[in-house]
């Protein structure tokens, strides 16, 4: 009986999937109906509540949870210093179109989420941006939309910063900047084929003329946010040298507080300040706490699993695995890949899947000896394949609602259903197979071992 609250959340989340509303704040009450219905199940409730506040003081809860808070702060500066309308500048500057612009977004686009940490800004933003420009310069709209979409799974899935980043090593009980370090063989190799892609079938027929293509991208451009693009870079290169991820954030939220103000990028104020109705505010604040309500999840969903190890069900469901399919390495990551796709499957927020699956992969990896990097890849690149471009994703609604308020300012734009951009989602597509045929061979199965 102890599945039963995680069995409620999983039945509420998609009740909201299916409604269209697969809103966090909404999941958060879909655990706390999962925790209750436990508790009127439980023999003792005093004692079913005593455990659930134990079980809130997880470690792996609190590292994810504090690495968010310094990341939302860091990714909100970022954000909001116009870092995207700067690298729309570095595109215009080099006079691309067609195909090349199509493979500089893609290339822009992981850049950009790298830097921030965030894949569905990454599309939000350059959504609203490089699209009506690409697609007057003569880029394909499908495939346009596919690279914006690529790129946002490779930030997502390779920068320090991000939620998914965090959530695959925390949850594996090991460092970010190893994680980082391991994952680059698979992000490049997808991102290579996926570039190649783009150059091939990216290109199209220009909507406006070429000097009204010119024009839009004049508008659009800017490169005050440059200089910002140097604490992203010094974050990535602290986080990866093997510093601690806190001591990596710091010095670049640090280095965006001095270079920011000093090159004219945002006065210090907008990053916080004191309203006239005496409150907070400013894109650090409102960084840190966007990603408040999924903290809060995150301590919801790992009190979910720890009911299901007090109960006694996670004994058994490992005992099942090792008896029936955990038989070999092999067959155990083949086992952890099929944990992630279907909590994917069940949840459209690819951070709630990772956080929901991670502690059941980290027993089966210890019983079978796998490394914790090759874990926390395997859960963190099958969770920026696929999952981004289920119809009922939040990558999806976001990117369908923001090409609707691009088609009402721009008659030239029309919205691209899903399924078009599913086959142009270039770097997803290639990926999934390729971590498939990396089980399968043993493919960055002996990298270095941290525990």
């Amino acid at each position: 009986m102890s599945i039963v609250p995680l069995a409620v959340f999983l039945v509420a989340t998609i009740a909201l999937v299916v409604s269209g509303a697969p809103a966090v704040e909404g999941m958060i009450l879909a655990a706390m109906l999962g925790i209750s219905a436990g508790m009127a199940l439980s023999k003792n409730m005093a004692e079913f509540s005593e455990t659930v506040f134990s079980l809130m003081a997880n470690r792996i809860a609190t590292v994810a949870i504090v690495c968010w808070l310094w990341a939302g702060a860091f990714s909100g500066i970022l954000a909001s210093s116009g870092l995207v309308e700067a690298i729309v500048w570095i595109g215009y500057k080099l006079q691309l179109t067609g195909a090349g612009f199509t493979l500089a977004v893609f290339l822009s686009a992981a850049l950009f989420a790298v830097s921030v940490g965030t894949g569905l800004g990454t599309i939000i933003g350059f959504t609203a941006v490089m699209y009506p420009a690409g697609i007057v310069l003569g880029a394909n709209p499908a495939a346009l939309l596919g690279a914006i979409f690529s790129g946002a799974a490779l930030g997502d899935n390779l920068a320090p910063i991000s939620d998914t980043t965090i959530v695959s090593a925390a949850t594996q009980e090991t460092d970010v900047g190893g994680v980082v370090r391991s994952r680059l063989k698979y992000v490049l190799i997808a991102a290579g084929v996926a570039s190649v892609l783009f150059l091939l079938f990216g290109g199209g027929a220009g909507a406006l003329s070429p000097e009204a293509a010119r024009n839009l991208m004049q508008k659009t451009a800017d490169p005050r946010g440059l200089p910002m693009l140097i604490p992203a870079v010094l974050v990535f290169l602290v986080a990866v040298s093997g510093r601690h991820f806190l001591a990596a954030l710091t010095a670049g939220i640090v280095a965006a507080l001095i270079i920011g103000p000093l090159t004219g990028v945002f006065p210090l104020a907008s990053v916080f300040h004191v309203t006239a109705e005496k409150t907070v505010a400013g894109s650090a604040v409102k960084g840190m706490v966007g990603l408040l309500p999924t903290s809060i999840l995150t301590l919801l969903l790992v009190t979910l699993i720890g009911i299901m190890k007090a109960g006694g069900f996670l004994e058994k469901l490992m005992a099942w695995l090792d008896a029936h399919v955990a038989k070999s390495a092999r067959s155990t990551e083949f086992a952890i890949i099929g944990l992630i796709t279907l909590a994917n499957l069940c949840v459209s927020v690819n951070t709630v899947a990772m956080v929901t699956a991670g502690p059941l992969a980290n027993d089966l990896r210890k019983r079978h000896g796998i490394n914790p990097y090759r874990c926390a890849n395997l859960l963190d690149t099958i969770s920026c394949t696929f999952p981004y471009i289920l119809p009922y994703a939040a990558t999806i609604v976001a990117a369908e609602a923001v090409q609707r308020q691009v088609a009402e300012q721009y008659s030239f734009v029309h919205i691209v259903p899903w399924s078009d951009i599913s086959l142009y989602f270039f770097y997803g597509l290639w990926l999934f197979p390729f971590m498939i045929f990396a089980v399968y061979s043993g493919f960055g199965r002996g990298e270095g071992f941290r525990a």
